[in-house]
């Protein structure tokens, strides 16, 4: 694959969050650096505390305004990951406490269980983990610490005739706060994504070989790096599409800490199993392009990877951004279809998605809610009468 050009923007942030240790992977575009375009860049991204790091590092010329706002992001960021840390663990002990099936995910996870300094990870939320059967009283639970799910989804839970295939058809939950609280975001996820899309995992499944992970001097019990990186190439690969470095930061850092110890087998019979080799392939292929450092082996591939499409898709998210959507189904739907393995695997996933209009009672409700919707209460009122009793939820 012959270098591909690049802004000097975008190659001082792709040095920042994937430490190349030397190794340039592409061209560098003649034009002047442009400090505004590289703190557009670096927000898009999300990867202020990297870029902040690496700016000092470099003694790279800002403005003062742009090196004001890294400098203030990353200090604010150092304090939100420890405070979310104890909240973290906190709400995961509580689940557990009242036997729930339940482990951390995603970024705050990550950002404690990779990075060599949790606070260069930006995240902005909790995640976690919940067995299905465990959804509801999941939820009376975290309702108790002061976290409520919108008007919407709490119309759907509590409709006999549709939680059953709200549960079924969708994968995860947010809440908020119903008071002021620090954590303005928290969300459960009972599969990997919608299950449309395929990448199905029960909890058995995910949750097959579990191992303590040490939070605030506590074990929280997570899955393996095995499981955390297929989980990984499904959210950041199959979902969002690797549209920015702060997923194939993650990407990196969880391969350089545990690649040499890892069950490749496994990790290619389960994603040969579910449809997505090729996607993990290109992954790790774009991931070794950009590091020197080649991934793809542990798979025993014969093929070469990345592909030159692949990686000039990536390249475009990372230059230009991305549009921001209402809803990003036909984005993931088409990516899918795309990228998946087999003619098979595709047709299942549109398959899939005309299943999914056979679930009429769930739409009815859906529909009617839309129709009918409650108006001069806001979702945070709703919660709020939900907390002090004032609504059967």
């Amino acid at each position: 694959m012959q270098r591909l050009r690049v802004s000097r923007e975008l190659a001082y942030l792709i040095e920042a969050a994937v430490l190349p240790l030397g190794h340039q992977s592409f061209e560098i575009d003649d034009k002047p650096f442009d400090p505004q375009r590289f703190s557009a860049l670096v927000n898009w991204h999300q990867i202020r505390p990297l870029a902040f790091e690496y700016v000092q590092a470099k003694s790279l010329a800002l403005p003062d305004h742009v090196l004001r706002m890294l400098r203030e992001f990353t200090l604010g960021q150092a304090v939100t990951n420890m405070a979310f840390l104890g909240i973290c663990v906190r709400l995961y002990n509580r689940l557990i406490d009242n036997q729930v099936h339940a482990f951390p995910m995603k970024g705050a996870l990550w950002a404690w269980m990779l990075y060599d300094k949790p606070v260069s990870r930006e995240f902005g939320d909790i995640d976690y983990f919940i067995g299905k059967e465990d959804v509801s009283k999941s939820l009376d639970i975290l309702l108790r610490e002061g976290f409520a799910a919108d008007r919407y989804r709490h119309y759907l839970l509590k409709e006999k005739n549709a939680v059953e295939d709200y549960l079924n058809t969708d994968y995860q939950l947010p809440l908020t706060p119903v008071q002021e609280h620090l954590l303005q975001s928290l969300e459960i996820q009972w599969n990997c994504t919608y299950p449309r899309y395929c990448y199905n995992f029960t909890w058995d499944e995910l949750a097959r070989n579990l191992v303590p992970f040490n939070m605030m001097g506590k074990p929280v019990w997570v899955p393996g790096m095995e499981i955390q990186l297929i989980m990984m190439v499904i959210h950041h690969g199959g979902v969002e599409q690797w549209d920015k470095l702060k997923y194939m930061a993650d990407l990196l850092r969880l391969l350089d800490k545990s690649a040499d110890s890892m069950d490749w087998a496994y990790i290619n019979k389960v994603t040969k199993a579910k449809g997505f080799h090729k996607l993990l392939l290109e992954s790790l292929g774009v991931a070794g392009y950009l590091s020197g450092r080649d991934y793809v082996k542990y798979t025993k591939a014969a093929e070469s990877y990345p592909s030159e499409g692949f990686l000039k898709d990536i390249l475009t998210h990372w230059e230009n951004e991305r549009p921001s959507l209402k809803t990003k189904t036909w984005r993931i739907f088409l990516y899918n279809l795309k990228y998946r393995d087999k003619w098979s695997d595709k047709l299942s996933i549109v398959a899939a998605h005309i299943e999914y209009l056979t679930h009429w009672k769930l739409l009815w409700h859906k529909i009617s809610w839309y129709k009918n919707r409650p108006s001069g209460e806001s979702d945070r009122d709703r919660a709020v009468n939900a907390v002090s009793g004032r609504e059967n939820i």
